[in-house]
């Protein structure tokens, strides 16, 4: 096994305030998105929606994130130390997982719902003829293939070795694959940004206008619902996720790396995020 590298010394103490507010939110959000599903599962409406189909793989995304990071970081919060970190390199690689996987699938679907809405306000005879349930479906496999893709370079770029004083899995992967997951992750957060501003500038514009068509169409309280439900969720995602992301890829273009700073920064980004959805 190669000696083990030092990174440099870290605020230690903000790393474990980061693990503690990362424990205390995933319970929150495994209980949260957890009743989201339970609904979901037992009430026959809901599963007919397909216009909710996005919305509950989100949910369902968060829940397995909460859940599925309590290893990586209950292992990390016992085995920190104020003075030196010393992880197991591979049992961090292992149970950091779902975190560059739901990255993407989040910051994907939250491209997929923005999208849908302007389609919904721009073009609203094209989303009349559009089955919600194929484009729900192809937004998640798109998802999923970029979530698979991250996971194949995440292995394959990473040379399994020790790093002390850095409790983040942004530290154990390689530079290839941090300067990657920033950068792609920018570019979705740049798309989101410019969906989301062309159709609160749209909705703006229809309270100012009266009716529209889409509205008529659809039944004003089913078309301010569909508003309500994506606006808050592209807000959430806004804040949460793409705005940090297109900060860390700014930051990871000057070769400065956030993680080194404040530890596990992505999960508690999604965790807030999917708690607010």
């Amino acid at each position: 096994m190669a000696p083990p590298k030092s990174l440099g010394a870290l605020s230690n103490d903000i790393t474990l305030g980061v693990y503690i507010f990362i424990l205390t939110f995933q319970g929150l959000c495994a209980a949260m998105n957890g009743y989201i599903l339970y609904l979901f599962a037992t009430r026959k409406d809901l599963r007919k929606n397909k216009h909710m189909r996005l919305i509950i793989f989100l949910s369902l995304g968060d829940f397995l994130l909460a859940i599925g990071e309590l290893p990586y970081i209950i292992y990390m919060t016992i085995n920190w130390s104020p003075t030196l970190m010393d992880y197991d390199p591979m049992y961090i690689m292992v149970t950091a997982q779902p975190l560059p996987l739901q990255l993407k699938i989040s910051a994907t679907i939250t491209v997929g719902i923005a999208l849908g809405r302007n389609i919904a306000l721009f073009f609203p005879s094209l989303y009349r003829r559009l089955d919600q349930g194929d484009f729900s479906n192809a937004v998640i496999l798109i998802a999923v293939l970029l979530a698979l893709f991250d996971d194949f370079l995440y292995w394959y770029t990473t040379t399994i070795e020790h790093h002390l004083n850095c409790g983040t899995i942004g530290c154990f992967v390689s530079d290839q694959f941090r300067y990657y997951w920033g950068i792609s992750n920018m570019i979705l957060g740049i798309m989101a940004v410019i969906l989301s501003i062309t159709i609160f500038w749209k909705l703006r514009m229809v309270s100012r206008g009266g009716k529209d068509s889409v509205a008529s169409q659809q039944g004003p309280n089913k078309y301010a619902k569909a508003n309500r439900t994506s606006t808050g969720i592209l807000m959430s995602s806004l804040l949460f996720i793409t705005v940090p992301s297109i900060l860390v890829g700014i930051v990871e273009l000057t070769g400065f790396s956030i993680f080194k700073l404040i530890g596990p920064f992505y999960s508690a980004c999604l965790l807030v995020s999917g708690e607010w959805k």
